[in-house]
This record gives C-alpha cells, sequence and structure tokens, in this order.
C-alpha cells in the first residue's frame, strides 16, 4: 500500500527537479547544512498560497453562479494550454549577451568550485 504511494511520489519529484522551488531548497539545504527550517518555510509558504487562492474562489463563487464558474475555469485552462504551445522567444541582444558571459561563467564557477573544496 505505501509502494502505491512512494512510486508515484518519486516519479513526479523527478520529473518536476527543474522546479525552481525545488533548486532553491536543494542549493539552501547544501549551503546551509539545515534542510528543516526550509522545509518548514517551504511549506508554510505553500499553505499561506493555497489558503489565499480558496479564499479568492470563495469569495468569486459567492458572487457568480456555478454555471458562470465552470465557464470560466473551462475558459482559462484552455487559454493556459494554449499558452503553453507558444514558444518563448529571446531577442537577439539578450542572446547576444547572454552569450558573451557564459566564458566567464565558467570560468568563475571552476574558480569557486576548487575554492570551496
Amino acid at each position: 500500500m505505501l509502494e502505491s504511494f512512494l512510486i508515484p511520489t518519486a516519479v513526479v519529484a523527478l520529473a518536476e527537479i527543474g522546479d525552481k522551488t525545488q533548486l532553491l531548497a536543494l542549493i539552501l539545504a547544501a549551503r546551509f547544512r539545515k534542510p528543516w527550517p526550509i522545509i518548514a518555510g517551504i511549506v508554510a509558504a505553500t499553505l499561506a498560497n493555497h489558503a489565499a487562492a480558496g479564499a479568492v474562489g470563495a469569495w468569486f463563487s459567492s458572487f457568480l453562479s456555478d454555471a458562470v464558474l465552470h465557464w470560466i475555469l473551462a475558459a482559462s485552462f484552455t487559454a493556459t494550454a494554449l499558452w503553453t504551445l507558444v514558444p518563448d522567444k529571446m531577442d537577439d541582444d539578450e542572446a547576444s549577451t547572454a552569450r558573451k558571459f557564459v566564458p566567464v561563467h565558467d570560468h568563475a564557477d571552476h574558480l569557486l568550485h576548487r575554492r570551496n573544496r
């Protein structure tokens, strides 16, 4: 029974490894060596975010009928799906600037890693 919970949880965690929150948590835990305050902060922020979203949803539902909420929700999901199909565009100026700093970043990264060993 626990296996049916742990396997999907591990798969989702691996699929979401690029998420900025997880990367930030990993970096902070590695740097400060105290994961529990970091985990507590993430849990508190997640609970506050969900509570605020629930409060806003309850407030909207008091003004709108169920049918209108249904169509708004369907439209928002459709808009989100269409938005994910549009590729990001980087300006040529931004791309050339980013390419210029790659050697600087690599050199600094190498020096910092050697220093921290």
